[in-house]
């Protein structure tokens, strides 16, 4: 596929925290598709090309079993020196100032907006779900779902693809022509090769 310059399209994965990739997915297919990017839990399951890792003390396990070398391994400029400034680190700018959950994913889908026409995103859910009784949970539930909702705002020539969504999309997301949902199947067949 070619984008309105003539050039091929840039495309990336964006895995979610908890997306382990069935046995009958050859990650291959995926992975000729586009670079995968993902929270450094994502790994293991989904073989992932960039791995985000934000917290130092997780950084730290990563870089003793030489995750960095494993993979491209992406870590907050605020904790790069804490870290002892270690080689194939790379850094991104920014921190959370507020209570969120999953914040690699959403630091992978920042640092793919600026490098994609399209950003194929499996393993996320974005149904409505009910309010938390919880407060903070219910805090940070909507601290996520404004964050998903800036990017793709903030976005407008990046086509986000949920990829094997597992229902409707929430009513606030669903509204944007730049967020769309396919199969697997639908993804491999359109921009493989």
């Amino acid at each position: 596929m070619e984008n309105s310059q003539g050039g091929r399209m840039k495309t990336n994965w964006v895995v979610a925290d908890s997306t382990v990739i069935p046995p009958d997915v050859d990650i291959s297919a995926l992975k000729d598709i586009a670079a995968i990017w993902g929270s450094w839990r994502t790994w293991r399951g989904c073989s992932t090309d960039n791995v985000i890792c934000n917290e130092a003390g997780h950084a730290h396990d990563l870089l003793k079993r030489r995750m960095n070398e494993m993979c491209n391994m992406y870590v907050p400029a605020s904790i790069y020196a804490e870290l002892d400034r270690p080689r194939s680190v790379k850094m991104y700018q920014g921190q959370f100032t507020f209570e969120i959950d999953n914040k690699e994913e959403l630091i992978a889908m920042q640092l793919v907006a600026g490098q994609s026409d399209i950003v194929l995103l499996l393993g996320f859910d974005w149904t409505e779900k009910p309010i938390s009784t919880d407060r903070l949970i219910a805090h940070r539930a909507l601290n996520y779902q404004r964050f998903v909702k800036d990017m793709i705002v903030n976005n407008p020539s990046v086509q986000w693809v949920l990829v094997e969504h597992p229902g409707a999309v929430h009513p606030d997301l669903e509204q944007f022509e730049n967020l769309t949902c396919s199969s697997l199947e639908e993804v491999i067949d359109l921009l493989s090769g």
